[in-house]
């Protein structure tokens, strides 16, 4: 039994921490899912009860980013089907790869963006993105949908293809991508609370810090704005991504 205490109240803190830091740059996942294995959790319960943690950020984060106007819900929505759909269609192919190698795909993919959305700056902003420009994000959100689905870091990805495709600052994408984050976590949460592999009292405590974390994170971002946002999102990005490249 006092195992089982000391567990939750670290899950809590665990929580705060991931939730203050995840719900402006993602990837909480990375951090959230090792360190319940360290707890003593098993891998695949790790994984689906963490799942129900970004539950908690994405519905934190997105009441502040959409108090703030952040939130750009014609562009969110059909994103948000596009990548629901590639989550559900790619869970074959994606089945298929070694997990090894995909993370070493979505680091080198993440490293692409980050370059490229630092570069487009050197250009003027100002003008709306062409038709054309705009399908090829919608489209890429399909892929991107794939990779969250099952193994996460949609949220990083899709951050940047609102900035890149669609000319969003570094707030209104994390607000708007959070529509998607939600709508992936949901589906992905059905899924694992149907294969009954989520453990709801440990996930519990970990939705209370991450609820707490991703409150407080927002508000202190939002206060912060876009720029000191954009330099603290490229640092933990960068980090993240060269952790799946090369560990």
């Amino acid at each position: 039994m006092s195992h089982e205490w000391l567990t939750g109240a670290g899950l809590i803190f665990l929580g705060i921490i991931t939730g203050f830091v995840g719900t402006n740059t993602g990837g909480s996942v990375f951090l959230t899912v090792p360190v319940m294995i360290w707890l003593g959790i098993a891998p695949q319960s790790s994984i689906a009860t963490a799942r129900l943690a970004s539950v908690g950020t994405m519905l934190a984060g997105l009441r502040h980013f959409h108090q703030q106007g952040k939130v750009d819900y014609a562009l969110a929505v059909p994103a948000a089907a596009l990548g629901l759909a590639g989550a559900l269609g790619g869970v074959s192919l994606l089945l298929q790869m070694d997990p090894a190698l995909l993370h070493k795909i979505i680091g080198g993919l993440t490293l692409l963006l980050v370059a490229l959305s630092l570069i487009k700056k050197t250009r003027s902003d100002e003008t709306p993105p062409s038709a054309i420009r705009l399908l090829f994000g919608y489209i890429l959100f399909i892929p991107v949908g794939m990779i969250g689905g099952l193994f996460g870091g949609q949220a990083k990805l899709s951050t940047y293809l609102f900035i890149i495709f669609f000319r969003k600052t570094i707030s209104e994408s994390v607000g708007t991508r959070k529509v998607g984050g939600l709508v992936l976590s949901v589906g992905s949460l059905i899924i694992f609370g149907i294969g009954g592999i989520i453990d709801w009292q440990y996930g519990g405590c970990l939705v209370i810090g991450t609820l707490l974390g991703a409150n407080a994170g927002a508000k202190f971002a939002l206060k912060k704005g876009d720029q000191w946002m954009e330099s603290v999102f490229n640092g933990v990005v960068i980090v993240l991504a060269l952790r799946m490249l090369f560990w």
